[in-house]
């Protein structure tokens, strides 16, 4: 069975009844007790019981010294695999995180000597993998499933780690990255509710079983776990041999043992994680919305003005109920890309890849039909470089997981480009900003020769993306800011380029813009 397909009161619930718990803890018990005995029982100790069902991987460790300031302390963790055995966890915005030094010192003394061997072993194994450790033991039971699940395929059965009254081992960050990550399903933590967490700046993920005398709660929500352990005090050692063999699995309820206050807590964060989570399925509605975004640029350009400089007149003043019906409509698919981008950015790097192939293309054309409209918003309120000061974080990692892919775009010379969307989504700031230069040439704003420079780079950059064919046709219409500026512009241009006229002046002095983007 894959118990990382199931929800985690299913797993408490079914590893209570299986038996696996009271399996784990008395392999715990035999390999600590095996130590005891030994003059020097120093570092970690690990081994391997192989069961007919599965293969189960115990970890012990020397008991946790509560007074020692050590054990509460945190290691930063950053950079690339050479300097961060777990880099692969690191996302788009979390580039770092904490763990308990303790847990992570023992996992690091243990690396090469013996946790590199087992990991090859672990992954060619055919059976399910069961980790445990109890205490420290559990902590670095749960850093090394950790590691092992960057190599673990997608598609075969992942690890479980069960962990028995063991410390908190990663920050908020490493919470964060996990809570939106297939890895998180791969943890229960069995702990007494007396359990004290070592330092409250460490903070859960998985699922915790917590036990309370008789009874049991399994929960996932990390909120609702801390406000659930801590007793009156830290308590050193528990015996979870003898919590397991105390719970009546038939009283073993979900959240409604829970106090009301605490329920309510849960239900709005579940909610809320709901929200986050539908958004792949929420996709086709969004289709819809663009769909009529691309009728509106169809309706547009009936007109001869374009749906960039149609939206532009709109902001200024409301021409339709078809305009403010397209406004209401750009809003929610930028709602929704930009919470899509948010996950993708949090989920760990090597998982990110699953969501963004599927919604590639899509964020592709969105980013090319509606960021237009955000930037005749931008420069309507006055804004300036758009590019540079004005541009949601959205659109930028949309392009650059695009560009990551290496996908050559189209430019068949003999296409037609009648509904061709501007590669550079950024096109009409440029044009914007070129406009603006132009008023300051006329008022005389800024030195002359600065300005005139930005002008030519602003004709070359056109220029270019004529030549490629990588410019909607669009920008030509009549009564477009491109066709605006040009018929500013080329007034300057008459004593700059008068011996020789340049590319994009002699396109369009002879109208061959007329007939750019024709099938042929």
């Amino acid at each position: 069975m894959d118990f990382s397909s199931l929800k985690g009161f299913e797993l408490g619930k079914l590893l209570l009844s299986s038996g696996l718990l009271h399996s784990s803890w008395n392999k715990i018990s035999e390999l600590g007790a095996s130590r005891a005995h030994q003059v020097q029982t120093p570092g970690l100790g690990i081994k391997i019981f192989p069961e007919t069902k599965y293969t189960v991987v115990v970890f012990v460790a020397p008991p946790i010294n509560i007074t020692c300031p050590l054990n509460s302390a945190s290691t930063l963790l950053s950079g690339t695999r050479d300097q961060n055995p777990f880099h692969f966890l690191c996302s788009e915005k979390i580039s770092s995180f904490s763990l308990h030094t303790p847990a992570f010192q023992l996992f690091v003394s243990a690396y090469k000597s013996n946790l590199l061997e087992l990991k090859t072993k672990l992954l060619e194994s055919k059976k399910p993998v069961i980790i445990t450790g109890a205490a420290l033991g559990g902590s670095v039971a749960s850093l090394f499933t950790l590691w092992l699940l960057e190599k673990v395929e997608p598609k075969l059965k992942r690890p479980l780690c069960i962990t028995f009254g063991s410390p908190l081992i990663g920050d908020a960050k490493l919470q964060e990255i996990l809570e939106n990550s297939l890895r998180n399903s791969c943890f229960l933590h069995v702990a007494d509710a007396s359990q004290t967490p070592v330092n409250t700046d460490f903070k859960p993920f998985g699922t915790f079983l917590i036990c309370f005398d008789s009874e049991c709660l399994c929960i996932d929500d990390p909120e609702a776990v801390m406000e659930l352990l801590g007793g009156a005090s830290a308590v050193d050692h528990i015996d979870y041999g003898e919590v397991l063999d105390r719970l009546d699995q038939t009283v073993m309820e979900d959240s409604r043992l829970m106090i009301d206050d605490v329920i309510t807590r849960m239900e709005e964060r579940a909610e809320e994680k709901k929200v986050r989570f539908d958004q792949l399925k929420k996709l086709n509605d969004i289709k819809i919305s663009m769909i009529y975004i691309e009728w509106y640029k169809k309706k547009s350009k009936m007109s001869k003005i374009g749906y960039y400089d149609r939206f532009k007149t709109h902001i200024a003043s409301s021409i339709s109920p078809f305009d403010i019906d397209i406004e209401k409509r750009k809003k929610e698919v930028n709602d929704y890309w930009r919470s899509l981008v948010e996950e993708v950015e949090k989920k760990p790097q090597s998982e990110k890849s699953v969501l963004k192939t599927r919604s590639l293309f899509s964020g592709n054309n969105y980013r090319r039909m509606v960021e237009p409209l955000d930037i005749a918003e931008y420069y309507h309120k006055g804004g300036r470089e758009y590019r540079t000061s004005g541009r949601s974080r959205h659109y930028f990692m949309l392009e650059k997981w695009f560009k990551e892919e290496k996908i050559e775009p189209v430019r068949c010379e003999k296409r037609d480009l009648s509904d061709l969307l501007t590669f550079d989504s950024c096109f009409w700031s440029e044009v914007e900003d070129a406009l603006i230069v132009i008023k300051s040439l006329k008022t005389k704003e800024g030195e002359r020769e600065v300005l005139l420079r930005k002008l030519v780079r602003f004709e070359e950059y056109v220029w270019e993306m004529i030549s490629k064919r990588e410019v909607s046709p669009e920008i030509f219409l009549e009564k477009s800011s491109f066709m605006k500026w040009w018929k500013e512009y080329k007034e300057i241009v008459k004593g700059i380029h008068s011996s020789s006229p340049s590319d994009l002046t002699k396109f369009m002095n002879t109208r061959m813009y007329e007939s750019y983007g024709q099938a042929c």
